[in-house]
């Protein structure tokens, strides 16, 4: 064995440049946040409603997209939705896997604020659907609403959407998917409004969405323990517009790693030139924002 003492004049100047070429390269690699430690992108399909399942896959991973969010019940050729048979369920989680692209959520139009007791049956039922749904395609959230048709969030409302998620939520747990209500949008339009229905949930099994792109200090506190989801809508579409460097900053601190999805709707195909511009603008943001 050859000691230290040994060791000739090249062997120990090649040494000493290699652990300084280390040194030199460790701190840079540094400045970016490694890509796991980062929220990740998704698109909804009404920004493709006519596209079908394997052009959405192939597009998503071409473009850059981390994900995709498929929006149930709304007339999307991607034809998944909790009617769905168990090989066409099989057969969409395969293609997103052999991609390597996430299904970052299924969007639902369920809402739990109803006071007619059968509404709220009819929408119990299908949150259920739509979570085994989730389950079988290894989504991790639903998105759902309060909503009900009622004008704003009453006391009375938001014991019953609570009691809602409860039941939702517990009913799912351990499946692997999460419900979800969205938050800064319908009758849940400030945080004081998202409160009052987070502080009532009792299961573990239950999440937030906040709808824009912009979080302030309230919205965090209020939600940052339940908070799975973010959405995103026509403002990311300027090429001036740079809310996801904040917003990256302020989820950083909470040690965010889900999605922020895009939620734009035109009612037809966006320009895929315009999508992938977009994925480009926006994963740089959230590097930038992320460091």
């Amino acid at each position: 064995m050859t000691s230290i003492t040994q060791l000739t004049r090249r062997q120990f100047l090649t040494t000493t440049v290699s652990a300084a070429a280390v040194s030199l390269v460790v701190p840079r690699l540094a400045l970016a946040a490694p890509r796991q430690m980062q929220m990740k992108l998704s698109f909804m399909t009404f920004v493709c409603p006519t596209w079908p399942i394997e052009k959405i896959v192939k597009f998503a991973k071409e473009a850059g997209y981390d994900g995709v969010e498929i929006r149930v019940d709304a007339k999307h050729k991607h034809d998944i939705s909790s009617k769905s048979s168990a090989e066409v369920r099989r057969q969409a989680k395969k293609i997103f896997a052999d991609a390597g692209v996430e299904i970052s959520s299924v969007a639902t139009s369920v809402q739990f604020a109803s006071p007619k007791p059968e509404v709220l049956k009819t929408n119990l039922e299908s949150a259920k659907a739509n979570l085994e749904l989730a389950a079988d395609l290894g989504a991790p959230v639903v998105r759902m609403f309060a909503g009900g048709g009622i004008r704003s969030l009453t006391p009375e409302a938001a014991r019953q959407v609570a009691a809602a998620f409860d039941e939702v939520g517990e009913r799912s747990k351990g499946s692997g998917s999460c419900p979800i209500l969205e938050c800064g949008h319908d009758i849940i339009k400030t945080a004081k409004e998202a409160g009052e229905v987070i502080r009532q949930v009792k299961t573990s099994n239950f999440g937030a969405l906040w709808n824009t792109s912009t979080l302030d200090e309230e919205t965090l506190v209020v939600m940052k323990d339940r908070l799975r989801h973010f959405h995103v809508h026509d403002e990311v579409l300027d090429p001036n517009n740079t809310n996801l460097v904040g917003l990256a900053q302020r989820v950083k601190s909470i040690g965010y790693r889900g999605f922020v999805s895009l939620e734009i709707i035109k009612n037809k195909d966006l320009p895929e030139d315009l999508l992938k511009e977009v994925a480009t603008r926006l994963k740089r943001q959230i590097a930038e924002g992320s460091k």
